[in-house]
């Protein structure tokens, strides 16, 4: 597969070891209400942590966007999505036709930009919580996104003892448990290994437009802000590598090309540019354990007799 890439260096790591508990264990299905609580959890808990507790515990931190990343499906579930929140900011809003879509380009969500905008903010029919829901509400997601044991695979040989991986996304968690169900990563990856999504509850609405979204998120895994280089953005967002890269992030653009068709192979805030999340260990070796196709297959016999044995609920 082409890709394009600056090195950052690394060295690949042999040794293999599962991951520690991370503090936020995320349960299969989740209320708004539950949701909320976990952010506000989240943002006490960075506000209360110790100095020695802030100390980095990992060589890097692998912050993965979901939609369009981990996932590619010709922008199906995008388009969807973006004709949802449209239908949302017109009808009960009563926002002209595009704008929504003229404040995602321009802030990274629509919502972030009602909020700096002050559009249907404080009026009586707006909602938060119920605009975030009826917009992620019934998307084509299982139809549009089937399973990728490739990546589920890749998944595993992350090295555990020198990386903490999380997934990192502008959307809601409940859309990006939904997303990584459907990819069949999510039991496997995100529950076994208590890894937290960053959602934009998480980051208090900013975006990753925002450098402050990206504070946050270093907060919830625990990396200080001096330690920023050891954080890598895989993401298919221009804007959102270019942010991360100004924040001395290392960076990994996701997509040769861009939603309208344009070329993005010479992007310049981009260390790699990849088509698909696969090709991360293709040029990021280090962030890996050495690959056992035999181990990994007996790992995969394994947790499908325990699926089997579980009793349907």
């Amino acid at each position: 597969s082409a890709f394009t890439t600056r090195n950052f260096g690394g060295r690949p790591h042999k040794r293999k070891m599962r991951g520690q508990n991370f503090f936020l264990l995320l349960k299969p299905t989740l209320t708004f209400s539950e949701v909320s609580a976990s952010a506000s959890t989240v943002r006490y808990q960075v506000a209360t942590m110790t100095e020695q507790e802030q100390q980095p515990a990992k060589d890097f931190y692998l912050f993965l966007d979901c939609d369009d990343t981990l996932y590619r499906d010709d922008w199906k579930v995008a388009v969807a999505l973006t004709k949802k929140i449209n239908d949302y900011t017109t009808n009960v809003l009563k926002l002209p036709d595009g704008k929504a879509y003229e404040l995602y380009k321009k802030y990274g969500t629509c919502l972030r930009g009602l909020q700096v905008e002050g559009l249907g903010v404080g009026q009586p029919d707006f909602d938060t919580e119920a605009m975030l829901f009826q917009i992620h509400d019934q998307l084509p997601i299982s139809e549009s996104i089937p399973p990728n044991p490739d990546l589920k695979s890749m998944l595993k040989r992350i090295d555990l003892e020198r990386v903490s991986p999380c997934v990192f996304t502008a959307s809601i968690q409940e859309h990006a448990t939904r997303c990584m169900q459907a990819l069949g990563i999510y039991d496997s990856f995100i529950v076994k290994n208590q890894f937290p999504i960053i959602d934009v509850r998480s980051v208090n609405f900013y975006t990753k437009h925002d450098v402050e979204a990206l504070e946050f998120a270093q907060k919830i895994v625990k990396c200080p802000v001096d330690c920023s280089s050891r954080c890598i953005l895989v993401d298919d967002s221009q804007t959102n590598i270019r942010v991360a890269k100004q924040a001395g992030w290392q960076t990994v653009l996701v997509g040769h090309k861009t939603r309208d068709g344009k070329s993005q192979l010479d992007f310049e805030y981009a260390d790699h540019v990849i088509d698909k999340v696969t090709e991360l260990e293709e040029i990021l070796p280090h962030l890996f354990v050495m690959s056992n196709k035999g181990s990994d297959d007996d790992e995969d016999e394994e947790e499908k007799k325990e699926e089997e044995e579980e009793p349907n609920n």
